[in-house]
């Protein structure tokens, strides 16, 4: 039986309470894009992509390069993923295709990145990587071998779905040079698992994560979710307990956003089944709490590891990065993205894929890049996403560093937002003075709402429906 969980003792070990998290804590963008997507343009096509990708290789700046692969593939429809996925009920014409025309982008992305410094991280995201079998995975790692050049230490992580793995070897991804892991982690209640159309056994997950130790990989993250349909507080602090115990070096607790309205997944379930902004609080405090009584440390966005971790280090000594990949021990990258719907950048560029694979097939067909949209960044967006990127790594950030870097005077340039973090100082979330912007440890905790006040995309939305109410 299990023992109920009280969250009032972690409420003012933190210093946060519901009404704290009520007026800060409903704002979850992660800000690893910024501008999102929905301010893309198609404009900025195959044609734009490539002048940048000159303007890189004439030696107007030049940075390490990090690859992004997606593989779309899942076997069932999660109700609550908010993805890029293909439905593909083990169709090996459907995945033998995809692999085909993927292995012809890579091929193509190497012809223009021939001359070009080696490739520090590769991703391989979903969807469901682990979809692939063993083979389709080693050859799109052939692929990219024969085209890049891979740095020896690199960082070379997978997602994967515990499902895949009752008879297949973890050992196998180790072998093909996979050593970060992400294991995505719901809930191990069975009503909870069922309520979102994803049954995954506290067993097979338990076994995929000490698979994944015992194969010797670097870094393991879970990724654990919390305010879905059925969950209360006792349901989800059993399986934190139970992820704790095999002690993964990191923990990342997702915070379950309902958009039916996006979505269409998600239009299966029952809004009635949601817990409470209350319910909500009290399992994210308790998460933190315990996390942090277990040994592991805060990095920010709701990440967690454990004091050995290279991002713990990274994060004392100043060196800790943030980017389309989240956290980083590596300086800004930029990103190549393959497959279906990625997205990468270029220098002061963001583009994305094409998310149909129809569209996605006819511009491979014709040896031609898969850019479906992108921007140009102008120099405030710059401006604004190197500020909360820096409060997002290190919880501070100067007025001189900025001016250092960018021609303005921060005091006047962000007269609007020092005037409405006023009231975030009251709260107790920042401090502000004569020359700086330090986030507390409370305000952490909320650095999706502290970024949120220099996010102007979001300001210039609040202000039209602000006039759209007075008409």
């Amino acid at each position: 039986m299990r023992t109920p969980v009280h969250s009032s003792h972690f409420s003012s070990l933190l210093g946060l309470n519901p009404n704290l998290i009520r007026r800060f804590g409903n704002h979850t963008a992660d800000y690893r894009l910024y501008p999102e997507t929905g301010y893309f343009v198609e404009a900025f096509d195959t044609h734009a992509y490539l002048s940048w990708l000159n303007n890189r290789n004439s030696g107007h700046f030049r940075r390490p390069l990090s690859l992004y692969v997606h593989i779309p593939f899942c076997h069932t429809l999660c109700s609550h993923c908010n993805f890029h996925q293909i439905i593909a009920h083990d169709n090996a014409d459907s995945t033998n295709t995809y692999l085909h025309y993927l292995l012809r982008e890579i091929k193509l992305h190497g012809q223009l990145f021939k001359n070009d410094p080696k490739v520090e991280q590769v991703y391989f995201g979903g969807g469901t990587p682990t979809y692939l079998n063993d083979t389709q995975l080693g050859e799109i790692i052939a692929g990219i071998q024969q085209n890049f050049n891979l740095v020896h230490e690199g960082e070379y992580c997978i997602e994967i779905d515990p499902r895949h793995f009752q008879h297949r070897s973890v050992q196998a991804l180790r072998d093909m040079g996979f050593n970060y892991a992400i294991i995505g982690v719901q809930d191990f209640d069975q009503q909870v698992q069922q309520s979102i159309q994803r049954l995954q056994s506290e067993e097979v997950t338990l076994h995929a994560i000490q698979s994944a130790q015992q194969a010797k990989f670097q870094s393991i993250r879970i990724e654990l979710s919390f305010g879905l349909p059925k969950q209360n507080l006792d349901k989800f602090a059993y399986t934190l307990e139970q992820i704790i115990a095999v002690d993964p070096n990191q923990i990342k607790l997702l915070n379950y956003q309902h958009l039916p309205e996006r979505f269409k997944a998600q239009r299966s379930i029952d809004p009635a089944d949601l817990p409470s902004v209350k319910a909500r609080f009290e399992m994210r405090l308790f998460a933190i709490a315990r996390l942090t009584e277990t040994g592991y440390t805060h990095i920010g966005m709701n990440l967690f590891a454990k004091l050995d971790d290279p991002l713990v280090h990274a994060r004392r000594q100043g060196r800790l990065h943030y980017g389309l990949q989240g956290y980083s021990i590596y300086p800004d990258c930029d990103h190549v993205a393959l497959g279906l719907s990625g997205i990468g950048s270029i220098g002061p560029t963001l583009h994305q894929n094409h998310c149909d694979l129809a569209q996605y097939y006819d511009k491979l067909g014709q040896n031609t890049l898969p850019i479906m949209r992108g921007l140009e960044l102008n120099a405030d967006d710059l401006i604004r996403r190197s500020v909360m990127h820096a409060l997002i790594c290190h919880a501070v950030i100067s007025h001189e560093s900025v001016e250092a870097f960018f021609p303005i005077e921060f005091k006047k340039y962000f007269s609007d937002e020092l005037t409405e973090l006023r009231s975030y100082e009251q709260a107790g979330l920042v401090t502000l003075d004569h020359d700086e912007i330090v986030v507390t440890p409370q305000g952490q905790l909320l650095i999706n709402s502290v970024c949120k006040v220099f996010d102007k995309y979001l300001r210039a939305n609040q202000q039209r429906k602000n006039r759209l109410l007075l008409i």
